[in-house]
């Protein structure tokens, strides 16, 4: 742009404000007073944001609430995360597989994590940042450097049938035999017995009705006939708006799950059985290992326990009792 060029657009812009006269005496004089220079075009390069770690986590959060994670999942992931960039110091384009990597080994060393929960760390950071590479926050796909940590294999806890007997042996109240029997014949998380209401359970069909919020689904449960006759007994004439489970003192609001799990816990010491044994959650892995030794049916027990894959039913809940009857037949032929 010349030195006229510029002194007319200046003209041009003020033709609305000044007279003809004062537009012909500005340009005189600006012509004057620039004579001695002279004019550049400075070319400036678009200025580029430099998100903060905080940013990207918040952006995983909304892709996996949209990608429909349960939340507490949500949480689980960023805990982990936001721990890593503590450590590491860096905003996350600069982060390096060496950085993965030296942090699991730090953990490991400094905090004696088990095998098993590094394990658990490195899936979520490779989780997040090969998300990260998908989504191009990230120029390169740092986890194909990180080397794989490996779960340890632990035989899955569950029920033996003769701790099952001394369970049920050693109930005590009608809400004890209701949880148990429910327990063993449905396999339910905690969660899903917390919210249980009355109305859910079809007495006559031997059917219960559960919402599992993780998967925001609901299935049917199979009731056995002495599950029906527990919990006819623990419901009485309640009307089908009460929650199932009812806490023993005032104002008898809805069991949560802490109180479910103490009362699981309860009942098994009663009978004998340890209380790290005896969770919800093994209670459920109990029903999926007593089903498919029954059935044999891996996509039954997947339904049943409220499963999106197989593959999961599989890893988590029955490899045990598949590679024991794969054992049992090769060995009888």
């Amino acid at each position: 742009m010349t030195k006229n060029d510029l002194i007319n657009d200046v003209a041009y812009e003020l033709r609305d404000s000044m007279t003809r006269e004062q537009i012909d005496r500005m340009k005189i004089t600006l012509y004057v007073k620039m004579q001695d220079f002279e004019l550049a075009e400075i070319k400036q390069l678009p200025i580029t944001m430099e998100h903060d770690n905080e940013w990207l986590m918040q952006r995983y959060c909304v892709d996996g609430v949209a990608a429909g994670l349960h939340a507490g999942t949500i949480r689980s992931y960023i805990g982990i995360i936001r721990k890593f960039f503590d450590h590491v110091g860096k905003n996350y384009k600069y982060v390096t597989a060496q950085d993965i990597t030296d942090y699991l080994a730090v953990r490991s060393y400094r905090d004696h994590i088990s095998q098993n929960y590094k394990s658990t760390i490195y899936r979520y950071l490779c989780t997040f940042f090969g998300w990260a590479f998908r989504k191009q926050h990230i120029a390169n796909n740092i986890i194909d450097g990180v080397d794989r940590v490996k779960q340890v294999k632990k035989k899955k806890v569950r029920l033996t049938d003769e701790e099952v007997e001394t369970i049920r042996y050693a109930l005590q109240t009608p809400k004890e035999k209701a949880l148990f029997e429910l327990m063993i014949c449905t396999g339910m998380r905690v969660g899903e017995i917390s919210a249980l209401n009355v109305s859910d359970i079809d007495l006559v069909h031997r059917q219960v009705s559960i919402y599992a919020e993780k998967t925001d689904t609901y299935r049917t449960g199979m009731l056995t006939p002495v599950a029906v006759m527990a919990l006819r007994n623990y419901i009485g004439d309640r009307p089908g708006t009460d929650p199932l489970f009812l806490a023993d003192r005032a104002p008898y609001n809805r069991m949560r799950e802490y109180g479910i799990e103490k009362l699981a816990k309860e009942m098994a010491v009663r009978g004998g059985v340890s209380r790290i044994t005896a969770t919800v959650h093994v209670y459920r892995k109990t029903f999926a290992s007593v089903l498919y030794r029954k059935t044999g049916d891996v996509l039954l027990v997947s339904k049943l326990l409220g499963h999106a894959k197989p593959d999961m039913t599989v890893q988590y809940y029955l490899i045990d009792d598949i590679e024991e009857m794969q054992h049992k037949y090769n060995r009888v032929a």
